[in-house]
């Protein structure tokens, strides 16, 4: 993202979206688009005629999710609600990013390479975070090694899906926005009730299909 000292006057909100992968079962739970977006650009608003640049949000963002983490260690309801918050607190601050990026015309590979770095980095550490708090919390060892499961599967489907991207030559990397602002939603709105083990349920399902997807992709004849 280029650092521009003179970004435009005026903030888009059409301009500073960009195009996401649509799920059809997400067809009525679009949280990206109806929740976190227009909470981001909120944040964008704030900050479109400062000097705050894409990328110190990135790093913003990034730091929130370790709070996060460290809130989830602690295992118990008021940490995970804590957490919780905290969690979408960091998803909306992931999108203004970018949203930011947009806006001003400061996008660039660099910037978003960052971001997908940064963005896979914390969700591993949160998701471990949460894993070790839903375990503090009920002690139970077969909650935590599906919770375990689900992460092994979670990173196991997001490497095939990048490694496809790759080897059909997409340009379009990390169009998973939807799906990433609803996990963040998920786990916000699990956490609350005291039920965080219900999202690494849902996430090893999740994951469990979109790896046989993403084979299945890969070995389907090609279209002519």
């Amino acid at each position: 993202m280029n650092d521009s000292d003179s970004p435009p006057q005026k903030y888009d909100f059409r301009k500073s979206l960009k195009e996401a992968q649509r799920y059809p079962v997400l067809e009525w739970l679009r949280i990206e688009r109806y929740w976190t977006r227009p909470l981001a650009s909120l944040v964008v608003r704030a900050v479109f005629r400062s000097r705050v640049m894409p990328n110190h949000l990135t790093f913003v963002s990034f730091f929130v999710g370790l709070i996060a983490a460290a809130a989830f260690l602690g295992g118990s309801h008021a940490s995970f609600i804590a957490g919780g918050i905290l969690v979408q607190i960091c998803s909306i601050l992931d999108c203004a990013d970018g949203m930011l990026a947009r806006a001003r015309d400061q996008c660039s590979d660099r910037g978003a390479f960052l971001d997908l770095i940064l963005d896979r980095i914390i969700e591993y550490i949160v998701l471990g975070a949460l894993a070790a708090g839903v375990y503090r919390s009920t002690g139970s060892l077969a909650v935590l090694i599906t919770a375990l499961s689900a992460l092994a599967l979670h990173f196991l489907q997001a490497s095939l899906y990048y490694l496809l991207l790759l080897y059909r030559k997409d340009p379009k990397m990390g169009q998973l926005a939807e799906l990433r602002g609803l996990f963040a939603f998920m786990i916000m709105f699990f956490s609350v009730l005291n039920r965080p083990h219900f999202f690494f349920y849902a996430l090893f399902g999740e994951s469990l299909v979109a790896v046989f997807y993403h084979v299945f992709r890969f070995f389907r004849p090609a279209r002519r």
